[in-house]
């Protein structure tokens, strides 16, 4: 029934059997990040009120955004470290190696039994989550002018039935004995589900988390290998003066939907040819004639002087590291001073504030009561919005994302997604008053329209943003590229969550109330509004 359709689609993008499977892979690997984000956010109030009894209602927003932020903490460190791995070491084994990880840790989790524990583990599954910036890697250079769009609504579509399951499976497994009731006989079950009743959530995440390990090994080939041979054959021939020689225009990353590869060629060129002639062409081949004479000492020497033959490594080892060494720091100024990859990343540092932070802070408001501003929904009830948002929207995700952007560009549909977004969370919190007055039909009517409008924008805003940074470095570049952005929008990330619940646990005093809009608990969605204003004026700049 479904395969006709898909055939056509895949047809329509150019995509062939390998590419299918790359794609696939991916699909099924990613959630091992987003699940692991997803997940808390039905349960997250209720978690931070088991693990800290007797707190303050309006308390709970402030630590249960730590938990939050932790994840991303951990990401910090470990993102750009990942990205390095993977362009040395390759795509898959590090795909896998970092999916295994997130399962272990992921299985620590359940068995968390304080606060503590939560938020030091949640930092270590942050660190191990090297899935999300090497799959954004494997899209980009597996991915041609034809499909890139395509590849990254793959993993916006991955995204979006983590969005689908896991807070439905969250809402619904989280403290099942207190949330139906349950009348079990005393043994082990009883007694590990009262001690342990967010356990259920965590031990589906390490599920998921091996599933993608599985996916990598059986369906990933290594796509590096062509990002490599690419190498060679520009070590290989004369730089040019014309730098899109260099780096190949017509290759898979280089796409054409923004401008920002015709200014990066102005600003890349002097670079490349900067360290090809210096750096690439000189030191390396004096690199390589080292190399020769090391080999030839090592074959004169006798076989019994293990000495020698070890200090021989021990050289060889030292010029590669110092060589890897210029030629990573020479990527990353060249990265970072670049003006359109500033402005991509800061762009992308500005959406990990709105995009973290709205998903803690709306999951807290729908949780807080009546009288605070919120709606009062229960950990089912949350889970169940999401769950019925993220189905609604995962057709759009394939579908009508990559017509709309191949109509208007990815940076006139980044900016209508924010314009979109800036509104309606200035028009989320007063549905407030629907919840107060109206009828509960009406209520959820209101509620999944304009979270639906909301995921809508927020997730063309990221696959946007994917085809950004793809289209600001070479393919050389992409895992160190995806690395750093990934790390700088980590460190906004992890700020995020504790800063916004911050910011609305002090909004919902008694004098932010008695003041009213826009101090009490609208202040956070209004912040949210203007950040999206700043982001489209900085888009206006590429």
């Amino acid at each position: 029934m479904f395969m006709k359709p898909l055939k056509s689609l895949f047809a329509k993008y150019g995509i062939d059997r390998e590419l299918a499977k790359i794609y696939i892979a991916c699909f099924i690997v990613f959630p091992a990040n987003s699940y692991s984000v997803a997940m808390l956010y039905p349960f997250l109030s209720a978690m931070t009120k088991f693990f800290l009894p007797g707190i303050d209602t309006a308390l709970v927003n402030r630590y249960a955004g730590v938990i939050v932020g932790a994840f991303f903490t951990g990401r910090i460190f470990g993102s750009f470290l990942w990205g390095s791995l993977a362009d040395h070491f390759g795509r898959k084994p590090i795909l896998i190696a970092s999916a295994t990880l997130m399962a272990i840790c992921s299985f620590m989790l359940a068995f968390s039994v304080s606060y503590v524990m939560t938020v030091v583990f949640r930092v270590v599954l942050g660190f191990c989550s090297g899935v999300f910036v090497v799959s954004r890697a494997v899209i980009s250079e597996s991915s041609s002018n034809v499909n890139h769009t395509f590849g990254f609504s793959v993993l916006t579509c991955s995204w979006l039935v983590s969005a689908v399951i896991a807070p439905l499976l969250s809402g619904l497994s989280a403290d099942p004995i207190s949330q139906y009731n349950l009348t079990l006989p005393d043994g082990t079950l009883k007694s590990f589900l009262t001690n342990f009743p967010y356990s259920p959530p965590f031990l589906l995440n390490t599920l998921v988390c091996i599933a993608g390990v599985l996916a990598v090994i059986f369906l990933l080939p290594e796509t590096l290998d062509k990002v490599k041979k690419r190498r060679l054959n520009n070590l290989s021939e004369t730089v040019s003066p014309d730098v899109h020689e260099v780096i190949e225009p017509e290759s898979k990353a280089s796409h054409t939907t923004i401008p920002v590869p015709e200014v990066l060629f102005t600003d890349c060129q002097g670079h490349i040819s900067h360290v090809s002639s210096e750096d690439i062409d000189s030191s390396e081949s004096k690199q390589c004639n080292r190399e020769l004479e090391m080999e030839d000492l090592a074959g004169s020497a006798p076989t019994n002087s293990s000495t020698k033959t070890y200090t021989v490594k021990c050289l060889h080892a030292l010029i590669n590291a110092h060589t890897s060494a210029r030629r990573w720091f020479a990527d990353v100024k060249f990265i970072l001073f670049n003006k359109v990859t500033l402005l991509v990343f800061l762009t992308h540092c500005l959406f990990a504030v709105v995009d973290t932070g709205f998903d803690a802070i709306y999951s807290l408001w729908c949780a807080s009561p009546l009288y605070l501003g919120g709606i009062g929904f229960t950990v089912r009830e949350i889970g169940i919005t999401s769950a019925v948002v993220g189905a609604l929207f995962l057709p759009f995700s394939l579908f009508v994302y990559p017509l709309l952007e191949k109509k208007f560009g990815s940076i006139q549909s980044f900016q209508m997604s924010a314009i979109l977004n800036l509104f309606l969370a200035v028009i989320i919190p007063n549905i407030h008053y629907l919840a107060v007055t109206g009828p509960a039909t009406v209520l959820w009517l209101i509620i999944i329209v304009t979270r639906l409008m909301f995921v809508i924008g927020a997730r063309i805003c990221f696959a946007a943003q994917c085809v950004f940074i793809s289209n600001s470095v070479t393919h050389e570049k992409l895992g160190r590229a995806n690395g750093l952005a990934v790390l700088m929008s980590d460190i906004f990330r992890a700020i995020s969550p504790a800063l916004t619940g911050t910011i609305y646990a002090a909004s919902l005093s008694e004098w932010t109330m008695f003041i009213g809009f826009p101090v009490d608990y609208n202040l956070m969605f209004v912040i949210f509004g203007g950040i999206l204003l700043i982001m489209v004026l900085l888009t206006a700049c590429l």
